[in-house]
């Protein structure tokens, strides 16, 4: 059912409600009508509370601000208390939660037309999907009009894709985003694995182009916490493994210092005079560079893409994926997955993406040096609405703890400093980008899940952790529950025009066990208590 709000202010039984109202209703306030063989239930009401509480709690296909001259001397203020509400919209906290301005319509009439002018001119400037003048005084004719538009504007609608964003943050964020999209798969139907697009940077990388091969999230789970049953073999994802040193680079630096050493020596020599402290770590701070390398993460995910009858191939998956990476020299961001970049592959394109410095070697691909996509985008939702995504899910773990304590930060190490500040810097800029891009696209539905400031305490001391899998998994599940919560009346009629269906019985009971259970297992996570890994078909050609 298509629900319409219809917002006159100071009108108990407002005049179009009246006019569009089957003969047989008994309350003029609420109710239904048919067209196009849809239902449409219809809700007008004279209070801004009313209003404002109505879409605080319901789904509304619909809003109508009813400004029209009714003869009883009270327009301007009608016209005031109709902006007022549209301002109240427009600065809604949650910039999620803010109802989309090309679903509202407003109607206007006055006996000075420069007045009328001047008011249309202001709803403008919202961009609302209509504003109708009423030259009629309210006939019969102009509540057809209406009528007929609003069921173009709620019928007609173009239907977008559906999109997943996952963001970087380390080993930790591939464990909270793995918590995350748990929650989302339970309560949704059809789940994690059916979205069009996947776009992945870092952390997010490595799990979207699980997801977008096919493999479950259940399976995902298991094989990070050495559960048999599911396709994906045992992950081992912690970074301190000498394998993992980066000996060919540590070898070539060694031999660069060993000839900056005899370098310096004949300096000394030749000046007869000893170089400062500060001189030689200027001039040889290039001999320091990054322990580590991503290799076996490649390799890793290069097997688990490729068994099973799988590939690691962009243009052979059956849904698109796309993985951002920055360019080293450049300093811009690419999209492996798009055309020229296509033909990388997958695994590679991830190892390119997560290889962040000054912990990991850039990666070499076409004879250039790639790093971690986090430098230079904190999420590619922008890409996602450029290909015609209209609802979009993100995932950001990579999010700064806030210390209610003043100093706490201040007694802390350098390197958690360094990565604070870090986190600010990306959470800020996505945010920023965010709310700018969803005011310019209304029509677009963003849905983003971040961690709890309790859990981000967790994620904030070491990123690189592995350890401590299944206590984020409880605190991702459940922040995102708890997210779920807030924004399911509006969530639910999104993803309905997307064929997804919406259920918080299952995460519900898990939740609620998880509550309770402060060292969770694994078995926790699924609605009877025992471990039931789904293994869908495989997304390739």
């Amino acid at each position: 059912m298509k629900r319409i709000l219809q917002y006159s202010p100071f009108e108990e039984s407002p005049k179009l409600a009246q006019q569009l109202a089957p003969k047989s209703a008994d309350d003029l306030t609420r109710f239904e009508f048919q067209r196009r063989k849809h239902r449409f239930e219809w809700v007008a009401t004279g209070s801004m509370d009313a209003a404002n509480e109505l879409l605080a709690h319901e789904y509304v296909s619909m809003v109508i601000v009813d400004m029209r001259d009714v003869g009883d001397g009270r327009l301007q203020e009608r016209v005031q208390a109709g902006l007022a509400f549209l301002d109240h919209l427009d600065h809604a906290q949650d910039l999620e939660a803010r109802y989309g301005f090309h679903r509202i319509m407003a109607l206007v009439s006055g006996p000075d037309p420069d007045e009328v002018d001047q008011w249309i001119a202001t709803l403008g400037g919202w961009e609302l999907g209509r504003v109708l003048r009423d030259r009629t005084n309210g006939s019969k004719d102009f509540a057809e009009r209406v009528r007929r538009e609003i069921v173009g504007l709620v019928l007609d609608r173009n239907i977008g894709k559906t999109a997943l964003a996952a963001s970087g943050g380390g080993i930790t964020g591939i464990l909270f985003e793995i918590g995350a999209l748990k929650c989302l798969d339970d309560a949704m139907y059809p789940g994690v694995n059916n979205f069009d697009m996947y776009f992945g940077i870092s952390a997010g990388a490595v799990v979207t182009s699980v997801l977008a091969a096919g493999y479950s999230i259940d399976e995902w789970m298991a094989a990070v916490a050495g559960y048999p049953g599911g396709r994906i073999q045992q992950l081992d994802l912690q970074l301190m493994r000498i394998s993992n040193l980066n000996f060919s680079d540590i070898r070539q630096r060694l031999f660069d210092v060993g000839k900056g050493a005899v370098n310096l020596a004949k300096q000394t020599v030749r000046d007869r005079v000893a170089p400062s402290m500060g001189n030689v770590v200027l001039d040889y701070s290039a001999l320091i560079g990054p322990p580590f390398q991503s290799d076996n993460y490649e390799a890793m995910l290069r097997e688990v893409l490729e068994s099973n009858g799988g590939c690691n191939d962009f243009r052979k998956l059956n849904r698109e994926l796309f993985i951002g990476a920055s360019d080293q020299d450049a300093r811009r961001h690419v999209l492996f997955g798009t055309e020229g970049w296509d033909d990388v592959p997958i695994s590679k394109a991830v190892q390119a993406s997560l290889s962040i410095h000054p912990a990991f070697s850039a990666v070499e691909i076409k004879g250039r040096y790639y790093e971690d996509g986090a430098v230079t985008r904190t999420s590619d939702f922008v890409e996602a609405i450029q290909r015609k995504a209209d609802l979009i899910f993100v995932i950001d773990p990579f999010v700064p703890y806030v210390a209610h304590t003043p100093g706490t930060t201040n007694r802390r190490g350098v390197l958690y400093n360094i990565d604070q500040d870090i986190r600010s810097l990306s959470y800020t800029r996505f945010e920023n980008t965010r709310n700018w891009i969803l005011r310019k696209h209304p029509e677009v539905s963003s849905y983003t899940f971040l961690p709890s400031n309790r859990i981000r305490h967790l994620l904030s001391k070491n990123p690189m952790d592995h350890r401590p899998y299944m206590e984020i998994w409880r605190g991702a599940y459940l922040s995102t529950y708890e997210r779920l919560k807030v924004l399911s009346h509006r969530m639910r009629g999104d993803l309905h025009a997307h064929g997804i269906y919406l259920d918080l019985e299952r995460p519900r009971v898990i939740a609620e066990r998880l509550r309770h259970h402060e060292h969770a297992r694994i078995q926790d996570f699924f609605p009877y208590g025992r471990v039931e890994i789904r293994t869908p078909p495989l997304c390739f050609d």
